[in-house]
């Protein structure tokens, strides 16, 4: 009987030991993100001299 709960109590810390492993590991993930844009008027570069022809 004495061993029984000896094992029963080693498990339990065993398995203590296994979740808290896995509960203080903390993934983080840095991620750049780009945000793009259609493009708008004042986007637009005027050139001097590059006038349309007709």
């Amino acid at each position: 009987m004495k061993n029984k709960r000896i094992r029963i109590a080693l498990l339990a810390i065993v398995a203590a030991l296994f979740a808290s492993a896995f509960a203080a590991c903390n993934v983080y993930e840095h991620e750049e993100l780009e945000i793009r844009r259609c493009p708008q008027v004042q986007d637009t570069v005027i050139m001097p001299g590059w006038d349309e022809t007709e």
